[in-house]
């Protein structure tokens, strides 16, 4: 029988990779693999020492951190774990540069944007394999009774992100890095199909920075960002315009105009299993792709696992995957101020709404924590 160890951390992202954690540790356990956690919230710095010698068939965590623990003799952690480690990652890698540069004897990334999964393989060539997969779609604890309890209108289960503030902390920064920065922000603002690295390469070229390009890349992640809120607050403006009902669940709302319309109500933030159930009783649930170009954010799956409409932007990986306006909802970034027009097409006709929901539950079956761990057992 294989082994795994997981790592588990509780507290970040709404709990969202512990949630992801123990998900996949199920599915695991459910295609015969012995798994071993480990809870950081629960266990101790002592066992986590006991584990160096120990020997799996996989070592996997989220968004590791634990590329750059080391020994008392300046040695990887990693490396006295007889097991290839797997850092799952669920953002750009500019956000993980100093873990990915960590040159572990037995180094693997698994990632959710084929964009992504070529940016590591050529950048960080120590790496021995990267794989895209995206994060298992999730079923709610609590699923409505029936199709007639779903709540009407939009949900956007998300934090807020205010751009104004990105901004600032942009001209915050000494004048030669805030060239590259606005450099790179000009780019990604001129195309929105255009991704960070090739925004980030367009620039690069054109100074001597002296720097690598990774460096150089993660050194201009808040323009990555900024475009990011920019983009975000722009589709839940139109969605709030489209005078349709609109629940948001999240933190920072407050910092926001977005509850001044009345068709919108802002509840407080929960955690990644709680929204799951909010995602379950919902009719549509908005999602605005964190500039994944060619990846699906776990919004959307979620949404369609679990019965409802997911509304979002497009990438290679959903074209590929899915039908627009027959499995979603799609609107461009192109086109925000089309979005209002676009809902009130798609939401109150319910006939859409019961065949769509249908059609992308069937084919989002092969996104599932189960599937997840069948492509797993074929890496190892």
């Amino acid at each position: 029988m294989k082994k795994i160890l997981l790592f588990q951390m509780n507290g970040i992202a709404y709990d969202s990779t512990c949630f992801f954690s123990s998900c996949l540790g199920k599915a695991l356990e459910n295609a015969g693999i012995e798994v071993t956690w480990f809870d950081f919230q629960r266990q101790t710095m002592k066992d986590l020492e006991a584990l160096c010698g120990q020997s799996f068939d996989a070592v996997i965590d989220y968004n590791s951190k634990l590329p750059g623990a080391v020994l008392d003799d300046g040695t990887p952690f990693l490396n006295h774990i007889q097991a290839p480690f797997y850092n799952y990652i669920l953002d750009h890698p500019v956000y993980h540069h100093a873990n990915l540069s960590v040159l572990l004897e037995n180094y693997h990334v698994i990632c959710i944007d084929e964009d992504h999964n070529k940016y590591i393989s050529k950048w960080y060539p120590h790496i021995k394999s990267v794989h895209t997969l995206s994060v298992g779609a999730a079923k709610a604890e609590n699923a409505v009774k029936s199709e007639q309890h779903r709540k009407e209108g939009i949900l956007f289960p998300a934090t807020y992100l205010n751009p104004r503030d990105y901004y600032e902390l942009i001209t915050a920064l000494p004048d030669s890095m805030q060239k590259y920065t606005k450099a790179v922000l000009d780019c990604l603002l001129s195309d929105t199909h255009c991704t960070f690295e090739a925004a980030a390469m367009q620039v690069y070229k054109e100074y001597d920075t002296g720097m690598a390009f990774p460096v150089f890349a993660q050194s201009n992640f808040l323009a990555d960002v900024y475009v990011r809120a920019l983009y975000r607050e722009r589709v839940l403006e139109a969605a709030a315009k489209s005078g349709l009902p609109v629940r948001i669940f999240g933190e920072k709302y407050q910092e926001s105009s977005i509850g001044e319309f009345s068709n919108v109500t802002v509840l407080p933030q929960m955690s990644y299993r709680d929204s799951l159930s909010a995602i379950a009783e919902s009719a549509f649930v908005l999602n605005v792709m964190p500039w994944f170009k060619s990846g699906i954010h776990d919004r959307v799956l979620n949404a369609m696992y679990n019965g409802a409409v997911s509304i979002t932007d497009s990438s290679s990986m959903m074209d590929t995957c899915f039908t627009p306006q027959q499995d979603y909802i799609a609107y461009s970034l192109d086109r925000i101020e089309a979005l209002p027009d676009l809902l009130n097409t798609y939401v109150p006709d319910e006939d859409f709404r019961a065949q769509t929901a249908a059609r992308a539950f069937a084919k989002v079956q092969t996104f599932t924590f189960a599937k997840q761990a069948e492509y797993i057992r074929t890496i190892l």
